[in-house]
Formats: structure tokens, C-alpha cells, sequence
């Protein structure tokens, strides 16, 4: 008897199956790589803005734990860093908690000069373990694959998917596309600046996409759909 693995790695009973062990495998071992986020943003506040100063400070921070992504901005005089996190995440409505759960956070840091003062952006996005479980069990991804690189792929698709304006919004839901044929389905919240990076704001919160869920096109309502295709061919009749 010979087995496909293709096949099998498709099959919708298997990612159901694998679904919570592939999610908490993902948080362990992005756990086992956890980013020191004071040293990086003290590193990267030693940036200068010329070329060659910003690319050797690029070199220095992809070598980092927890670092997935560096990139030079164009010009050269300024850089972006995400890195990854897991955080106990505790979700707060008018001062009182909701509830508590486990958090793959992605943060991105936009630094460069303002004026004559270096200046840092940040936004995150923030993945839940139900969250992971739905990429797997809703989308094409190959588990024959590490998961892990997987997701951080989509976290960087729904950065892209913010600098371009890229939401969907319909009947109080949020939507971003996804790197897989699909889309994350959640809500933008605010994320509290950890004292320890030394960084301030003026109110001491920064940006944060919490994805909730991951749809395919099975799951869509129609109206999403049709948003997400942005074909002008397409039309409800």
C-alpha cells in the first residue's frame, strides 16, 4: 500500500485532527525564541540616518532572538523591525476585564528621524490560539511545512494589508487579507507600551490588529466575499 502525502497532508479530517497540537506547538516554540525587546529598541535608537550606518544596523538586528523581519526603507535613513512574542493577553472593556488568553503578538517598529529627533512608529498584530487553529484547519497551508514561519508570513500580509488601506468593513466586523486564499477576521484595538522600552507617546498605548478567526472562501457572507475578490466583474444579482 502506498500512501499519498499530499493528499493526506490536504485532508480536512487531518487538519481538524492536528489543529490544537499545531497551534501550541507554534506557541511553544515562538515561546523558545522570545525577542529582547529593551536591548532592540536600544539598539535600534543608536540608529544614524545614512545608508550605510542604517544597513549595518540592519544586519545587527536580524541576527536577534525573536526577530522575524528587518527592512530598510527606501532612501535608506530609516529602517522597520517585527519581532514576536508570546504575551498573556488580558482583554479590557470600559476598565473591566472580558477575558484572558494566550497571545502571538507581532510588534512592528518604524524608526527613523523626525525633524531632528529619532522617532519610533509602532503597530502590532495579535493572533490568538483559536486563531492559529482556524488557519490550520480553514486554509491550504502545507503542514508538511514548519507552521510557524507560516504565521509569521500572514502577520506581515495584514501589515501590508494596513499600510495600503486594505480593511474591509462590514456590520462591525474587520477583515484583512491573508497570504493564504483567505482572510483574518477580527478588530483593532489598543496595546499598553511596555515601561520597560524607555518609549513614549503621549498616552502610552500603540495600535493592534487582534485577529480573531480565519475565514476561506467557504466561510465568507457574500458581501465579503465579493469586497475580498475586488473583481468589478463580480455582482450581487
Amino acid at each position: 500500500m502506498q500512501m499519498n502525502h499530499a493528499a493526506f497532508a490536504r485532508s480536512p479530517a487531518l487538519r481538524v485532527s492536528l489543529k490544537r497540537g499545531l497551534a501550541r506547538q507554534v506557541i511553544a516554540t515562538a515561546d523558545r525564541d522570545a525577542p529582547d525587546m529593551p536591548g532592540l529598541i536600544r539598539m535600534a535608537a543608536g540608529l544614524r540616518p545614512n545608508a550605510k550606518a542604517v544597513e549595518r544596523l540592519a544586519l545587527r538586528l536580524k541576527g536577534r532572538p525573536g526577530v522575524v523581519r528587518v527592512a530598510m526603507a527606501p532612501g535608506g535613513k530609516a529602517l522597520s523591525f517585527i519581532t514576536r512574542a508570546v504575551r498573556a493577553v488580558e482583554a479590557r472593556v470600559g476598565g473591566a476585564t472580558v477575558f484572558h488568553e494566550t497571545g502571538l503578538i507581532y510588534l512592528r517598529a518604524r524608526v527613523g528621524m523626525v525633524g531632528p529627533i529619532l522617532g519610533f512608529q509602532l503597530s502590532a498584530v495579535s493572533f490568538c490560539t483559536h486563531a492559529l487553529e482556524r488557519l490550520v484547519e480553514r486554509s491550504e497551508i502545507d503542514l508538511q511545512n514548519a507552521l510557524l514561519p507560516q504565521v509569521d508570513a500572514e502577520a506581515q500580509a495584514i501589515f501590508r494589508g494596513w499600510d495600503r488601506a486594505a480593511r474591509i468593513e462590514e456590520a462591525g466586523d474587520e477583515y484583512y487579507p491573508a497570504a493564504s486564499p483567505g482572510l483574518w477576521a477580527g478588530g483593532h484595538d489598543e496595546m499598553a507600551l511596555d515601561p520597560d522600552w524607555g518609549l513614549s507617546n503621549g498616552c502610552g498605548r500603540l495600535p493592534v490588529f487582534s485577529a480573531r478567526t480565519f475565514l476561506s472562501e467557504a466561510e465568507m457572507r457574500p458581501t465579503v466575499w465579493l469586497r475580498w475578490k475586488d473583481d468589478p466583474a463580480c455582482r450581487m444579482a
